[in-house]
């Protein structure tokens, strides 16, 4: 026997669950089956270890829609967010530094150590970049995305690369280095590759903080977000159940609802399925390839989903002595987005080399301290290091021996304390997660993070859509638009969707 819902969530990541609080709030009966014990997908917490309360794969926030915060009253089911301040940090071999934050005087007097030309061309690239990405906020809600939509100025710049568009407003090596990144997370392209200044559009789109592009943490760490969503679900009348691994959706007996059969052998059924599960998983795993057309099925088997990132964890006795910086009591620069990435050259160099060694000798490293503002984290006195690297592929690390896996941490370690000497010396332990990593523990098929490469090709209604070839199935995870980052808008998006035709069939 099946249980019958009007509508059901398979999979608990932060924008299933905003899904199934949508859906709720419509007057639906919903369900979520998540297979892991722990909510959140990408957007998760877990105590790693005892006393630290770590965000094991997504680390900031910027793009969760404010507009989910506001309806959904995600404030009264406890979230909380704060601005990153300063915004970056990069060390530089040679013992200078750039720090930089939203203090203007004092990014001049910064920048103006290196090139004084520089402060204005930063000034005019911040309003550029702010430019793309208020573009991209504007449509990132659109229920039909298209292109055609966006201002055909900016539409071009989508294709270029993010270092030629950096090039037009400043010269110093390492503020393009550092300006680049937002361009290249999560990306398999270097920065000299056509299209990453979409990425970095996509980047500064966010105003959870009521300024464009501007990042932050979310107190109690990332999983405070989809804990937050899953109370509003709940409070709502939905029901969410952990531990409860989906293994197939598909129509058994012709009467238009979806049945879902999970590893433990219950069944469901529903007038509406949502997936928050990435297209390959969703399309080729849990649905009958056979029972799509062989154009779509080739379609997914093409879309380009290769995850190059490393997410690295430390626990640490104290916090990293950077030689740029001395010192390891609490100082600005532990509160920033630290940066190893000296210039754009080193930048292409490490994704040429993976693409022809199968991983970065010296890596892109993007690292990121909360415990200086958000002592909770961490048992007193200790801290919590996040190290994002790239580029470590999926066709590479899912081969990797054990030994071979730990020789990359140790690459990644040894690159960072080039800059900060004391870091092999104070890490405590430690926590890893490759793309093989990401694919095992989170469930994303390749271990990309943003459900599918963000470049041209991929975006807005070149992305899947939200209502799929199978009647009632629905994808709400971030294969559809607009894409990767913790927004809960493909979440929002597809429930409008399904909550219309749900009651067009009434």
């Amino acid at each position: 026997m099946s249980a019958d819902y009007d509508a059901i969530v398979v999979g608990g990541g932060h924008n299933g669950l905003v899904a199934a609080a949508y859906l709720a709030r419509g007057g639906s009966r919903v369900l979520v089956l998540e297979r892991s014990p722990v909510l959140g997908g990408a957007t998760r917490s877990e105590e790693t270890w005892p006393g630290y309360t770590v965000s094991t794969a997504a680390y900031v926030c910027s793009l969760f829609d404010p507009r989910i915060v506001d309806e959904l009253e995600l404030r009264d089911h406890g979230f909380s967010a704060y601005r990153k301040e300063p915004a970056s940090f990069t060390p530089l071999a040679d013992g200078r530094s750039l720090l930089l934050g939203s203090d203007n005087a004092q990014n001049a007097a910064e920048i103006s150590r290196f090139d004084e030309a520089d402060v204005e061309g930063f000034a005019s690239f911040e309003r550029n970049a702010e430019t793309l990405g208020a573009e991209v906020y504007a449509h990132l809600a659109d229920d039909e995305p298209s292109l055609a939509s966006v201002d055909p100025a900016i539409r071009d710049l989508f294709e270029t690369s993010v270092a030629s568009f950096i090039e037009r407003f400043v010269a110093t090596p390492v503020l393009q280095a550092t300006l680049a990144t937002d361009g290249l997370i999560g990306t398999y392209a270097g920065p000299r590759d056509p299209g990453t200044t979409y990425v970095l559009a996509h980047h500064y789109a966010g105003r959870i903080f009521g300024e464009q592009g501007a990042w932050g943490f979310v107190r109690g760490g990332m999983g405070a977000i989809s804990g937050a969503v899953a109370s509003a679900a709940r409070a709502a009348g939905a029901e969410v159940r952990a531990s409860s691994e989906v293994l197939s959706i598909a129509e058994r007996d012709g009467s238009g609802r979806l049945e879902v059969r999970c590893a433990d052998g219950s069944a469901y059924r529903a007038r509406s399925v949502l997936s928050n599960a990435d297209p390959s998983t969703t399309f080729l795993k849990l649905c009958d390839p056979d029972a799509l057309e062989p154009a779509f099925v080739a379609r997914v088997r093409g879309w380009r989903a290769e995850g190059v990132s490393i997410k690295v964890n430390l626990a640490l006795g104290e916090l990293p002595n950077f030689t740029a910086r001395p010192g390891t009591e609490p100082q600005p620069h532990h509160r920033a987005t630290v940066h190893i990435a000296p210039d754009v050259d080193y930048l292409q160099r490490a994704h040429d080399h993976a693409r022809s060694k199968g991983a970065s000798a010296e890596p892109m490293l993007e690292c990121f301290m909360q415990t200086p503002t958000d002592p909770s984290l961490a048992p007193p006195g200790k801290h919590i290091l996040s190290i994002f690297a790239q580029y470590f592929p999926y066709s590479t690390a899912s081969r990797w021996s054990l030994d071979a896996k730990h020789a990359a941490v140790r690459t990644i370690v040894e690159t960072l304390a080039r800059y900060a000497p004391n870091l092999p010396d104070i890490i405590e332990d430690w926590d890893v997660l490759t793309p093989a990593d990401i694919e095992a523990r989170i469930g994303i098929a390749g271990g990309h993070i943003f459900h599918g490469e963000l470049l041209p090709g991929q975006i807005f209604e070149h992305r899947f859509p939200v209502r799929t070839p199978l009647a009632g199935l629905y994808l709400c995870g971030s294969g559809t638009h607009p894409g990767g980052c913790v927004t809960g808008i493909p979440g929002r998006r597809a429930a409008r969707a399904a909550l219309a035709d749900l009651r067009a069939a009434v």
